[in-house]
């Protein structure tokens, strides 16, 4: 499951099932902290009830 702070500016991120792209434009503003202490943990990204996946090149 993706979380915010894995998400990296410029990555896309895709639902296998309905294909919407979603394209990272500004990483988290907690990205450069340890991800143990992200407070917008529990952040999920779902679409169609299954997490985005990002997309590979």
């Amino acid at each position: 499951m993706p979380h915010c702070h894995d998400m990296k500016s410029g990555e896309i991120y895709v639902c296998s099932d309905c294909g919407l792209e979603l394209q990272v434009v500004k990483e988290c503003r907690e990205a450069d902290t340890p991800a143990e202490s992200c407070s917008c943990t529990p952040c999920q990204f779902v679409c169609c009830g299954q997490d985005l996946a990002k997309k590979q090149s």
